[in-house]
């Protein structure tokens, strides 16, 4: 008999490669069956209850509009449940833990992502313990968003998917795990605790989603960029530099021309490790005094949905002209809200 003292988990099945089912020509295609059928002791562990999006999809269609129907299910269960688990297909799920970070705040309860490389009915799936870890991370001393996968739990937000083929498919490269899934799941020093993140509960769903992402490589030519900046649909740009940051000087006119129509451009480094350190050579000085705004050390992804974040605080707050820029920038780009980005650096940069 299951003791009714047993932590509670709220899973979210969204799809991915572990819902999928493999068709008569041989393709992966995403199937509505539960994957909680599939575990059979987790009872013991904690009761479990599922929901999920109305369509079970490859995360490769992921949009905003779904990743706030997920968050719309957390916050409507913020008081009913001691920890989340959203099954979630490996190629967007670090966009969809910095999404969920930047949505909700203040929960003070674990939100852990998982999926698998193979489904959860093949022979030698991973599906299984991945579920175990997540789920069993989900009533752990977490106050953050999570991904548990192969034998860590990392920072949602500061994950990249490393492999298409590899079991141990995300790392953290610019941050240590939260969390160790061996024979045992332990959390680890340094994660955010249910105290340390538990405040006034906040749910903000209005990203402003009309945003480019433009990554250049050596030589190519420039006019996309400068007819992207133009564009009125587009209201704001991460832009993937070379190294620390640096910009090549053909786009220099374009950076120009996006802070005169008050778009913040966000940089990032196009490198596994480190950040940005522009000033460090005239190659991201000179964009740095043209208006650009320093990455840090964030992820594309995560710099990509907290970028859109802001955007969406910077309309509901009706800040327009320098104002916007100013307030993306200092009230949300250049702050720390996770442990998503290394402040110390920000806050040097800009003598804050």
């Amino acid at each position: 008999m299951i003791k009714a003292t047993l932590p509670s988990v709220l899973l979210i099945e969204t799809g991915g490669t572990i819902t999928h089912t493999r068709g008569h020509d041989k393709v992966l295609r995403p199937s509505n069956q539960s994957v909680l059928a599939h575990l059979k002791d987790i009872g013991h562990h904690a009761r479990v209850s599922v929901d999920r999006l109305p369509t079970a999809m490859d995360s490769t269609n992921m949009l905003h509009e779904q990743r706030v129907m997920i968050a719309q299910k957390i916050y409507d269960n913020a008081h009913e449940f001691d920890g989340f688990v959203v099954v979630h297909g490996t190629d967007t799920m670090p966009d969809t833990a910095a999404a969920l970070t930047y949505m909700l705040q203040g929960l003070g309860k674990p939100i852990m992502l998982t999926g698998s490389q193979l489904p959860i009915n093949d022979e030698r799936t991973d599906a299984k313990i991945n579920l175990y870890s997540a789920i069993i991370a989900a009533t752990q001393d977490y106050g953050e968003v999570g991904i548990a996968f192969g034998g860590k739990v990392l920072r949602g937000p500061r994950a990249i998917k490393i492999s298409s083929e590899d079991f141990d498919a995300f790392d953290s490269p610019r941050a240590p795990p939260i969390g160790r899934a061996g024979i045992n799941i332990e959390p680890l020093e340094g994660r955010i605790t249910r105290k340390d993140a538990a405040k006034e509960l906040r749910f903000f769903p209005h990203f402003d989603t009309n945003i480019g992402f433009f990554y250049p490589m050596s030589g190519v030519g420039h006019k996309v960029f400068a007819s992207q900046v133009k564009s009125p649909d587009l209201h704001g740009f991460v832009f993937v530099g070379f190294g620390a940051g640096n910009i090549p000087e053909v786009y220099y006119d374009s950076l120009e021309h996006a802070r005169a129509l008050h778009k913040p451009i966000v940089v990032v480094t196009q490198c596994i490790m480190g950040s940005t350190n522009m000033g460090l050579y005239e190659a991201s000085a000179k964009p740095l005094e043209l208006g650009v705004i320093s990455g840090g050390d964030m992820t594309m992804q995560t710099t990509t949905q907290k970028l859109m974040y802001a955007l969406g605080k910077a309309e509901w707050k009706h800040f327009e002209g320098e104002k916007r820029i100013e307030y993306v920038r200092d009230n949300v780009m250049y702050r720390e809200y996770a442990k998503e980005i290394d402040s110390a650096s920000i806050e040097k940069l800009n003598g804050h």
